[in-house]
């Protein structure tokens, strides 16, 4: 097992460098394109170096023998910038397995970071802390056909640009076979781009694609704290979407946040997540705003295309959409079906507002074409002002206690901020005394509240809450602005799966109303905390209280409750 080092640092690195110490690394990856990899190799670059030269990876690690892919150093993140040609890829990986890629940014390409199989049955692929941006201008459909950019995208299987593009050549596939699987993405940031992420397997030939898809070229994916905000880089055709999730099975999406996204006019329409021949995936505790009006179709968070099994949206908030927070469409007629899926617990607010289009004025949820889809929409909390929840027909689906609020929303992610009591929500810790008390810093780079003290430790972010200690406890708290009747909505899950498990539960000035129950940590439909008819008075403080979690990020509890009052002001 060896590690190499990149440094271009004046006077530092050489390609006549030996490159397997600090002291001798190489300048650039040239050098390692002329050697393989073996594994449990690791590929180190220097932090605050840039290079605009595209690093190739062919080798593949082993079970237990991860590659790795990531910085050393002091400083910011090494980065790999191209000259923002479409043409360009940042960092392409061919056929691998097992590979740990983390501390990059790439950006100013076609592609930041290509994942390209020609081959079947690969497994393990990790990326963490990753920055990608300004990667545009590739759109397939749209280009000439002797265009140099369509050409490079017809190779890789690139048919639109995307900050990570993980994808395939067409291939057979039979039931239970795959191209990838278990591939984990944490702490991605993703801005001005075309898409942010996507897996869009380019396998047509999958068998029984129209009539019951039977299999997935992409399997076991965990996509977890995810920030992409402002993607409006211009791209011939448009920009359909930010997170593609093409023809993946078991899969969730938690922690996530996306804001601001679509920027740009497409004819074919635009939505934060394009959905095509997914099964078995779960939306937990994310966040989808602002989606901008572009005079484009849908203009919605999430877009359930076509061919979707079992889909659930869980504990997630949409806000200020043009269209609307959930679209099922209905257009491929029949034999391309969309069917058991739910969405609960969500909270809904301001979407929908567009003026024009078959989405206009839509609300929350918009259903669209014939009557194919299946769904159950249930438990949500819904405040859309001049605007219904449901819009179109929904004549096979269950609609259960979906509840109006009287006024606007208190939802955790969207009211989180740097001031206690902003947006009606305090963040406080429970030491030995028994005491409660406000956490005292805020962490202005890393969005987060915090305590210490003899007793032991406690954190609060927007969506995750932590604590370490005996005796500690972390609380979220709303505080009632008038009397009245309220709703309580939300997931409560362990933001990693093997992490210890937490105890969670709801009070209201210190009586228990809800749990305490378990939260395990390999339990990845988190646990529901929902809570009906409940009268408050002003000034009553509920509290989403966590115990044994842990302080260490990988320890947190994802939990990101909605309040609503939902009687008459």
């Amino acid at each position: 097992m060896t590690t190499y080092y990149v440094n271009n640092q004046p006077g530092v690195g050489s390609n006549a460098n030996p490159g397997t110490s600090v002291d001798a690394p190489w300048r650039d990856f040239t050098p390692l394109h002329q050697r393989s990899l073996a594994p449990g190799d690791r590929v180190l670059l220097a932090r605050g170096c840039t290079w605009n030269q595209q690093l190739t990876i062919e080798d593949s690690g082993a079970p237990d023998a991860w590659c790795e892919l990531g910085a050393y150093g002091s400083g910011p993140r090494p980065r790999i910038l191209r000259n923002g040609d479409a043409v360009e890829r940042g960092v392409r990986l061919t056929n691998l397995s097992y590979w740990h890629i983390h501390d990059l940014e790439v950006g100013h390409a076609g592609v930041g970071i290509l994942a390209f199989y020609t081959t079947p049955g690969h497994q393990g692929l990790r990326f963490e802390d990753i920055y990608v941006h300004h990667c545009y201008g590739i759109h397939v459909s749209w280009f000439p056909a002797d265009g140099a950019a369509r050409q490079e995208g017809q190779k890789d299987r690139c048919g639109l640009s995307s900050g990570i593009w993980i994808t395939c050549e067409p291939m057979e596939l039979g039931e239970g076979e795959y191209v990838l699987r278990d591939v984990v993405m944490d702490r991605i940031e993703g801005t001005y781009n075309a898409d942010s992420v996507a897996f869009s397997p380019n396998s047509p030939a999958i068998t029984g694609h129209r009539e019951g898809q039977v299999s997935y070229p992409m399997r076991d994916i965990v996509l977890n704290h995810l920030n992409f905000y402002d993607d409006v880089a211009p791209n011939p055709g448009g920009i359909p979407d930010t997170l593609r999730l093409l023809h993946c099975e078991n899969a969730i999406v938690l922690n996530s946040t996306f804001d601001n996204e679509c920027g740009r006019h497409t004819n074919s329409g635009t939505a934060i997540v394009l959905m095509v021949g997914m099964k078995d995936l779960t939306y937990v505790n994310c966040s989808f705003t602002r989606t901008p009006d572009t005079g484009s179709h849908d203009q919605c968070a999430i877009d359930f295309e076509s061919t979707n099994r079992h889909v659930r949206v869980r504990g997630c908030y949409f806000g200020q959409n043009a269209g609307p927070g959930v679209e099922f469409l209905d257009i491929w007629g029949e034999k391309c079906f969309s069917l058991e899926h739910e969405v609960a617990g969500n909270a809904f607010e301001d979407n929908g507002w567009a003026t024009h289009g078959g989405q206009a004025g839509s609300g929350g949820i918009h259903h669209y074409g014939g009557n194919f889809a299946s769904a159950t929409i249930r438990d949500n909390l819904v405040y859309e002002p001049g605007r219904p929840l449901y819009h179109g027909e929904f004549v096979n689906f269950q609609l259960i206690n979906n509840q109006v609020a009287s006024q606007p929303l208190y939802n955790a992610i969207h009211g989180f901020g740097g001031s206690q009591g902003q947006g009606g929500w305090w963040y406080q810790w429970k030491v030995a005394s028994g005491d409660w008390a406000d956490l005292d810093a805020y962490d202005e780079e890393g969005k987060i509240w915090r305590g210490s003290g003899e007793q032991g430790e406690a954190w609060v972010s927007a969506i995750e809450m932590g604590c370490a200690g005996p005796d500690v406890s972390v609380a979220r708290v709303w505080r009632a602005e008038r009397d009245g009747t309220v709703a309580i909505r939300g997931y409560a899950l362990k933001s990693y799966a093997g992490s210890a498990a937490a105890d969670v539960r709801i009070t209201r000035n210190g009586a228990v109303l809800w749990g305490p129950q378990a939260v395990a940590a390999d339990a990845r439909d988190g646990v529901e905390t929902h809570i009906d008819g409940l009268q408050v008075a002003a000034g009553d403080l509920i509290r989403f209280e966590v115990r044994g979690a842990g302080a260490a990020p990988q320890d947190a509890v994802s939990w990101a409750p909605t309040i609503a009052y939902v009687d008459a002001t």
